[in-house]
């Protein structure tokens, strides 16, 4: 699932330009100019997706397939990753133009000197949390204490979540077992490899709950305030200063496909039969419209989706991550590296 994806610092450094973007298409000697009826799309733009399709990235499905892009005057390519591609490579070598990527991944690539920027907001709330069997007598972070942690590894989202939550706590992750288990949550906590594991509440929980272990969620920070951003709309400085129309038109088509991804998952699912293979029988459908029903909540606040982002949570996340030993190569400026000028 892309979410434990965007959890590994795959950051290879790029030194080569973004190359050229999109130029809007001037109409040919005898041709009728678009009218705002009849929208068309003018400007090209290859979005990057990670890894493998997959139904949490049903906002870009639908709003290619539904026309949202379309509407907006753009015309958008999907482009998934390969699993040896480092998350930006692409976009720094012009291979792609905007990117889905999390927060802290794009802000430790920031700090090494690459040129990104987060132009729009693709969760509203952090996805990483606690997660124990609903028997454990775990009930908060402070309960860690003395107790094994299972997570992929010290690294990725997973890792900066349990370290938010420790600081939170005012413990360290000498307080605590941290153990590596790789992506094997599911079994590990089944198993009782380890006392709790670190995981994504829109994938990890969910495949707890279609295996039918009982488990409960402990929240990174109580008030659910956690210092790190999850998902976001990642481009360049260079090809969102010479193509606002085109940033300013992928925003919009993705808001509108995550509403009807909220409003309509079932719609939402069928559209995702299109990109992801592996959606064939009953049961990988199920646990594909399981998955985005919890998405979902990561998407919505209050059933309503945005994608203005909250300049708060990237100043609180920008001081933690500074406080991570051997994280970040060097101070990183919010003012220059997140921007809610393109949402409409």
């Amino acid at each position: 699932m892309f979410s434990k994806r965007w959890g590994l610092t795959a950051l290879v450094a790029a030194g080569a330009l973004l190359a050229a973007g999109c130029t809007p298409s001037s109409p040919k000697a005898g041709e009728e100019t678009q009218t705002d009826a009849e929208p068309a799309a003018s400007m090209s733009v290859t979005l990057g997706l990670t890894y493998i399709p997959n139904v949490q990235f049903a906002p870009a499905y639908v709003a290619k397939d539904d026309g949202n892009f379309a509407e907006q005057g753009v015309d958008v390519e999907i482009r998934h990753h390969g699993a040896d591609e480092g998350l930006f490579t692409s976009l720094l070598a012009g291979q792609e133009d905007m990117v889905i990527a999390t927060g802290d991944e794009m802000f430790q690539a920031r700090s090494q000197g690459m040129d990104l920027i987060s132009v729009g907001q693709y969760y509203a709330k952090y996805p990483v949390v606690i997660i124990v069997k609903e028997d454990s007598g775990i009930e908060t972070v402070q309960d860690l204490a003395g107790k094994s942690v299972g997570l992929p590894g010290e690294f990725g989202s997973n890792w900066y979540g349990l370290l938010a939550a420790l600081s939170e706590a005012d413990m360290t992750r000498d307080d605590i077992e941290v153990t590596p288990i790789g992506f094997t949550q599911l079994s590990a906590l089944q198993t009782d490899q380890v006392d709790a594991v670190v995981g994504f509440t829109n994938n990890d929980s969910v495949q707890f709950d279609l295996a039918d272990v009982a488990v409960r969620e402990i929240p990174l920070v109580p008030d659910g305030n956690t210092p790190l951003v999850g998902a976001n709309i990642v481009t360049t400085s260079q090809f969102a200063n010479e193509n606002p129309d085109a940033v300013k038109a992928v925003l919009a088509g993705l808001q509108d496909g995550k509403q009807t991804s909220v409003d309509d998952p079932d719609h939402a699912v069928e559209i995702t039969q299109n990109y992801d293979p592996n959606l064939t029988t009953p049961e990988t459908i199920d646990a594909a419209r399981a998955t985005l029903v919890a998405t979902n909540d990561l998407f919505a606040e209050d059933g309503k989706v945005t994608m203005v982002q909250d300049l708060d949570t990237w100043n609180a996340m920008n001081e933690f991550l500074q406080t991570v030993e051997g994280l970040m190569a060097a101070t990183v400026n919010v003012d220059e590296a997140v921007t809610n000028e393109y949402v409409k």
